[in-house]
């Protein structure tokens, strides 16, 4: 699945109104000869679709008293469908959706909270923690996570052996450094013919917030009120990474994740930010790629991470609510989670699976660093707003010398205060 398809769906949800608000999963035990039937909605069409399909076969073949009937579809034709199925009455028992959207959903109440499925079979203490922290808002957990990954640092070894560099960069001094080597030769319209590293800035899992994050700042603070994007620390990185890009030209500007990553594949640029799903293009490419955690910043060493999270429906109570805390702790079971790591190539949600439970060495690598990972602005229910019309447009705005980090990240910021108190 891809993972970067974080879709706008702010709109709709203001118009969703009472009808979702008291539920929308159709009658709360709904059930047919003793067997308890769930409907379960996502859009798992990627590679990792058999391994989804595998996991809901064998929970039915294993629990005889509970069906799972599962719908898949494109992620856009999901979340079309989505609002107006639950405005209708009709919509699913169960959805996988993108953390960064199931804020929106529960703070029309279309959604319940899960924290009752940690008494239910769902060992919480073996649960990446960041898994569950991209579920959460308002204190109460959401969503539960059908899949967890942290984003690492893709190099191109072929291009760091011709730059006569022996490994990846381990802090911001090497990185920095080991940019510059990697930048050489002149392209069409005078644009270096090889970048020292490729960042989308619009359409994709962020990546400039990693930056931020390193130099001790960041965008929107722990407690999802104060807005740090004006910081000071926030200043200092977002310079430091402008005067690189627009001095030394270490990287393309105004990319989107798939071009971004279209770099990467035709060996142009030597390192990129990313996911377990970039592995297999580059694979098929024939590029010769190590995995390495993020370069430590002056103030931390820390990465974003992307998930899919689960979510209940309001009316699905009663039998239907203990049969789907079943399924969540099936789906995140050892035996389970360590099939779906080796199916789909993503790693585990627990914390528990070591890597001689897994067959592929960058699985291993992206499981080692799960913990490290954090979810960015959980809980927040204008996050397309806030992604698309404020922090995207800044980061590139800065980027292309249209504006000074100061003076534009201060306006954006001053956009993010409106939008918070607006929630």
């Amino acid at each position: 699945m891809d993972l970067r398809r974080k879709l706008t769906v702010f709109a709709a949800l203001a118009t969703l109104g009472a009808a979702a608000a008291c539920g929308g999963s159709g009658s709360s035990d709904d059930k047919n000869g003793g067997t308890v039937t769930l409907s379960f909605w996502n859009g798992f069409t990627g590679g990792d679709r058999p391994g989804v399909e595998h996991l809901v076969d064998e929970f039915n073949r294993s629990h005889p008293k509970t069906h799972v009937n599962m719908q898949i579809m494109p992620w856009d034709v999901f979340y079309q469908k989505l609002l107006p199925a639950y405005g209708a009455g009709k919509g699913p028992d169960v959805t996988a959706m993108s953390a960064n959207q199931v804020a929106q959903y529960a703070a029309k109440r279309v959604f319940q909270p899960l924290d009752d499925a940690f008494s239910a079979g769902l060992d919480k203490s073996k649960i990446v923690p960041g898994a569950l922290q991209a579920g959460q808002y308002a204190g109460k957990q959401y969503g539960l996570p059908a899949n967890f990954t942290p984003l690492l640092l893709y190099y191109n070894k072929k291009l760091f052996k011709q730059a006569g560099i022996s490994g990846p960069p381990a802090d911001w001094d090497e990185w920095i450094t080991d940019l510059k080597k990697l930048t050489k030769g002149k392209g069409p319209g005078g644009k270096p013919a090889q970048y020292g590293i490729t960042m989308g800035t619009h359409e994709t899992v962020e990546g400039i917030p990693i930056l931020l994050a390193g130099q001790g700042g960041g965008v929107i603070a722990d407690d999802g009120r104060t807005v740090t994007l004006d910081g000071p620390q926030s200043i200092q990185a977002m310079t430091t990474w402008t005067n690189l890009v627009r001095t030394n030209h270490v990287m393309p500007v105004g990319t989107s994740g798939a071009d971004a990553d279209k770099l990467m594949q035709s060996g142009t640029a030597a390192m990129e930010i990313n996911g377990p799903w970039l592995t297999s293009s580059l694979d098929q490419s024939k590029i010769d790629y190590g995995l390495a955690m993020v370069p430590a910043g002056p103030a931390a060493q820390t990465t974003l991470s992307d998930s899919v999270q689960f979510s209940l429906g309001s009316r699905a109570t009663g039998a239907k609510k203990k049969a789907a805390e079943e399924f969540f702790a099936y789906w995140n079971s050892r035996e389970s989670q360590i099939y779906f790591a080796n199916t789909t190539g993503f790693p585990p949600t627990r914390t528990d699976i070591g890597a001689s439970d897994l067959k592929n060495p960058n699985v291993a690598v992206f499981a080692r660093y799960s913990p490290k990972a954090v979810p960015f602005l959980p809980g927040q229910t204008k996050f397309a707003q806030m992604q698309s019309e404020v922090i995207d447009p800044s980061f590139e705005k800065i980027l292309n010398g249209q504006g000074d980090p100061a003076t534009v990240l201060k306006q954006s910021a001053g956009q993010l205060r409106t939008l918070l108190s607006g929630s």
